[in-house]
């Protein structure tokens, strides 16, 4: 999380444009679309445990490489590089180990509303403890907030390695190509026999348009705060607080029919939190709009890993992850290299009012959805 927020402020400050820095997103997001689907097979063949520890030790030496040395732009795109293939590791696996292990503990008794609302309260928690420090270290660290990162980074990778359980792998062949083969097909093929599924796609990809503009936010946030850092702090304060407050809402509600509803609702409320954005002129305002946005969140994230983790047989859970990713990270990649050639000259109001043309059309395909079902 410290990362993502860091990365272009603290790059940027250091003299990396923002060119550089969205072709870093571009490479990070080819690296992790090329390995999303292999790795994400390895994990349900080899134990999804060991690829989140790989993922993680491979994360830390990203964060070490963009923490020091110079700031060149082939060692900025190797951090993002390495950083993409320690993620595509982590991604899908940790979540259907965790997924795995409390469904095989309820039982019938299993909730799955109430249990990634319970997950996502935990990981906000930690962003809002790590948010509130981000702009300070920022501040006075400057691109060795990196390495404190990449501390983090290491202690959860030797945390899963020895308090996590391996939910012990199932094979059918012999032989691993086979098992690749066959597992590929099983997670597309869920896909195409799921409407839920199918419609998640479209909205994933339009939902990712304001992080792929997102290199712009905190630099912009600054601006408006008089150049001081520690707004980023009050920034993603404010947006995990209210994503914890959201979440906290319906985690005590019962599983519902379905979470399409849900899904749409919380988008319109995105595209009205960017709308505000379009037309902020002074800090508060801007917030306002960043934190409506962030508070949507609470509800829609934790429903679309509801459904993802739902529609996918066991067996091939994580591979199915994999597979939904590699479909959203691709466009990511090639949306990121686009953005590169014209980022430094887009103005944050006209990048703001994409976001929230964008999260308008997600949210329009959300109810129709709910229409057709």
């Amino acid at each position: 999380m410290v990362f993502t927020i860091a990365a272009s402020p603290v790059l940027h400050d250091a003299g990396v444009s923002f060119q550089v820095i969205s072709l870093g997103f571009g490479v990070l997001y080819s690296i992790l679309a090329i390995a999303e689907i292999p790795t994400g097979v390895w994990a349900d063949l080899f134990g999804a445990r060991k690829s989140a520890v790989i993922g993680g030790l491979l994360q830390t030496l990203s964060l070490v490489i963009l923490g020091i040395g110079s700031t060149e732009t082939w060692q900025v795109l190797s951090g993002f590089a390495l950083y993409g293939l320690g993620s595509s590791y982590v991604s899908g696996a940790l979540s259907a180990l965790l997924f795995g292990m409390n469904k095989d503990q309820d039982g019938e008794g299993f909730n799955s509303n109430r249990y990634f609302s319970v997950t996502e309260k935990i990981a906000v928690a930690s962003y809002i403890v790590a948010s509130v420090s981000v702009g300070f270290l920022s501040e006075w660290f400057g691109r060795g907030s990196f390495l404190i990162a990449g501390a983090f980074y290491l202690l959860a990778a030797l945390f899963i390695a020895l308090l996590i359980q391996e939910l012990p792998p199932e094979r059918e062949f012999h032989s691993t190509r086979k098992e690749f083969i066959v597992r590929t097909r099983e997670g597309l093929s869920a896909i195409r026999q799921s409407m839920q599924l199918k419609t998640l796609l479209p909205i994933r990809i339009l939902h990712q348009v304001e992080t792929i503009l997102g290199v712009l936010w905190l630099p912009w946030i600054k601006d408006l705060g008089g150049g001081d850092a520690r707004w980023f702090s009050a920034l993603a304060t404010g947006s995990y607080l209210l994503r914890y407050v959201v979440n906290h809402f319906f985690s005590s509600k019962e599983r519902p029919v379905s979470y399409m509803p849900r899904i749409a609702y919380s988008l319109a409320c995105m595209a009205l939190g960017s709308l505000i954005c379009v037309l902020a002129e002074n800090v508060w305002l801007a917030l306002f709009g960043v934190w409506t946005m962030a508070g949507a969140r609470g509800a829609f994230l934790p429903a679309v890993q509801a459904i993802q983790h739902e529609e996918f047989p066991e067996r091939v859970r994580t591979t199915g992850l994999s597979v939904m990713n590699f479909s959203t990270e691709a466009i990511f990649a090639v949306s990121y290299f686009v953005s590169a050639t014209f980022i430094n000259q887009l103005s944050v109001q006209t990048a703001w009012g994409i976001s929230a043309a964008t999260f308008a059309l997600a949210s329009v395909i959300g109810f129709m959805s709910k229409v057709r079902s």
